[in-house]
């Protein structure tokens, strides 16, 4: 059964996500299957290999996929509760397709931050890295992930910007309502990688470090801890 979902067109790399889906579900693509290329996809379904790029990442987070670092996509066994959900691969195709806009927007808002925020703005930031910390040594990775959306709510408002402050708290909580499917997939190491990004954008923004926030911003969401292969 399909998902329902807001009126509207549906995005390719949703259309893409589904019909890989059906395919998998057929037995087309059989447990264990190398997926065509990224190239090849996109050839088969007439759109960007950007968009394909979205849509094997929903598949992933989706527990559909799993990406193997320079070998391509492979069809997964299901280990995620909602990995035959419908709602899942939406959620998954949600939070991959917002990742390119939310490092935009991360971007400036830092880089802003760097030349507005106040020392109580700073003060914030620094107490919600805390709470990080502790929701990371007792390994509740739910808390923990809706954490670290405050902390980018909390420097889009040191950026004094409201068209930032107004957009970042848009996509946040669109993100915020897909991070149930990340739950299960972070692990120590995971958050260890994710705690040590943040925290390093953070010392980059009280330091007025330029070049730190490009490295750290670059670094989350290139390198997005759930899709790394």
């Amino acid at each position: 059964m399909v998902a329902e979902r807001p009126p509207g067109r549906q995005r390719k790399a949703e259309v893409v996500a589904e019909a890989m889906l059906a395919r998998i579900r057929s037995g087309e693509l059989s447990v264990g299957a190398r997926l065509p290329s990224e190239r090849d996809l996109a050839i088969e379904y007439g759109v960007s290999r950007n968009a394909v790029r979205e849509a094997l990442a929903g598949l992933q987070l989706s527990g559909h996929v799993e990406t193997r670092l320079g070998d391509g996509s492979y069809v997964a066994q299901a280990t995620f509760a909602d990995a035959r959900d419908d709602k899942g691969l939406l959620a998954g195709t949600g939070i991959a397709e917002s990742l390119q806009a939310r490092e935009a927007l991360e971007l400036a808002s830092a880089l802003m931050a760097i030349r507005k925020a106040t020392r109580s703005d700073l003060l914030k930031i620094d107490a919600v890295v805390a709470e990080m910390e502790e929701h990371l040594e007792c390994e509740d990775f739910a808390s923990y992930l809706r954490a670290t959306l405050d902390f980018h709510v909390a420097i889009a408002s040191a950026s004094r910007t409201p068209m930032l402050v107004s957009l970042v708290a848009e996509l946040t909580e669109e993100h915020r309502a897909d991070q149930w499917l990340l739950h299960d997939r972070y692990t120590p190491e995971i958050g260890a990688f994710s705690l040590e990004v943040h925290r390093a954008l953070a010392e980059a923004i009280r330091d007025k470090d330029v070049a730190g926030v490009y490295e750290a911003t670059c670094r989350h969401y290139e390198e997005y801890p759930a899709l790394k292969g």
